[in-house]
């Protein structure tokens, strides 16, 4: 509730900022449709896996809608070069496929690897993986700590938001926290400890000492006589 959500959403397209500007390879942009976000090279992968594929259909179809997308004239899809990126994002992320006649009949986290294997097929150059890790098991989560990496150590740039702290300092480089809808820190994952992360995500200062004192309402008759 500090903004993250609008946050994503406008980098995805989904909406428009009220203020600010996006920038991309240094130039002002302006997306009014997540298309423009995606021809921008800039992808979305939700929590919701839901939100983000179509469960009736085939792990192939499903990682395959960004080439059909990116038509802007009626003509004929590469098949060949279609089915070479989809194989090669299939096999990249492990997708277990014996049941891909529908992605709903897929576990979570291998929904999940489908919706991230669609960028990669893709070749997105900014991902925004908002909380991808939610509601999958642990050995899922691992692999998918390990694409994030990779994808950064291949030059991609990764945005992650995460509900778990512990993340943060498994998969980023740097943190950025938000605070009533506004930036209040950006610090290396180094200093990026729980404390750390707690102080700044209640707006506090990094040096400042953990007292929940100072955060009760003074109007309050259980905050005491703290500020």
């Amino acid at each position: 509730g500090q903004g993250q959500d609008e946050l994503f959403s406008a980098l995805a397209g989904s909406i428009r900022p009220s203020g600010g500007t996006i920038e991309v390879d240094g130039s002002p942009a302006k997306f009014s449709h997540p298309i423009d976000a995606i021809r921008a090279g800039i992808a979305y992968v939700p929590g919701d896996r839901a939100e983000a594929l179509a469960m009736q259909r085939s792990v192939r179809e499903n990682i395959a809608l960004p080439f059909s997308a990116a038509l802007r004239n009626w003509g004929p899809i590469n098949m060949r070069r279609e089915r070479a990126k989809v194989v090669s994002a299939i096999e990249r992320l492990q997708i277990d496929t014996r049941a891909q006649g529908e992605v709903q009949r897929l576990s979570g986290g291998n929904q999940q690897k489908v919706t991230i294997a669609r960028w990669i097929a893709a070749d997105a150059r900014t991902i925004l993986c908002f909380d991808p890790t939610r509601g999958i098991d642990v050995g899922t989560k691992q692999e998918i700590y390990h694409l994030v990496r990779e994808l950064a150590g291949h030059g991609k740039s990764v945005l992650f938001y995460t509900s778990e702290l512990e993340e943060v300092q498994r998969v980023c480089d740097r943190v950025i926290v938000i605070f009533g809808g506004r930036v209040v820190d950006i610090f290396p994952v180094e200093e990026a400890d729980e404390p750390a992360l707690m102080r700044a995500a209640y707006g506090l200062p990094r040096g400042a000492k953990a007292d929940i004192g100072i955060l009760a309402d003074p109007q309050s008759p259980s905050s005491g006589t703290n500020p």
